[in-house]
């Protein structure tokens, strides 16, 4: 049985907070489209794999997601969050974010994630 939408992006959100990058490139269409923030949206397998693998900085361990609303219309998933950062230092910063995806045949097609991450890479720059 093949999972509906709301698993696989609670699963792919899962992967994410791992940094599997490997694992995570097979939620996506062969010809998807990933955009984090306001950088060039990345499209097709390879260039998603290089956005998902900066997309976290070396300076964090993992990432966990509170999801605080999940939404489904027709091919359209939208998720509200908060997503803790576990610094190697041990300190936690925890942001707001909003991804929005869209579905074709059970895969992501397209990924766009509204976060203001500056508060991330500002602490990293004083730790």
């Amino acid at each position: 049985m093949a999972k509906s939408q709301l698993e696989t992006v609670r699963d792919l959100l899962t992967v994410l907070g791992t940094k599997d990058t490997g694992r995570a490139i097979r939620f996506f269409a062969a010809d998807a489209s990933y955009r984090f923030g306001n950088a060039s949206p990345a499209v097709g397998v390879e260039q998603i794999r290089q956005a998902l693998a900066s997309s976290i900085p070396d300076a964090i361990r993992k990432a966990t997601v509170d999801i605080k609303e999940l939404l489904e219309f027709g091919d359209v998933v939208v998720c509200e969050m908060e997503v803790s950062y576990a610094r190697k230092d041990d300190s936690v910063v925890t942001l707001p974010c909003t991804d929005l995806f869209r579905f074709e045949n059970g895969l992501i097609q397209d990924m766009r994630i509204f976060m203001d991450a500056g508060p991330l890479f500002a602490q990293q720059q004083t730790a």
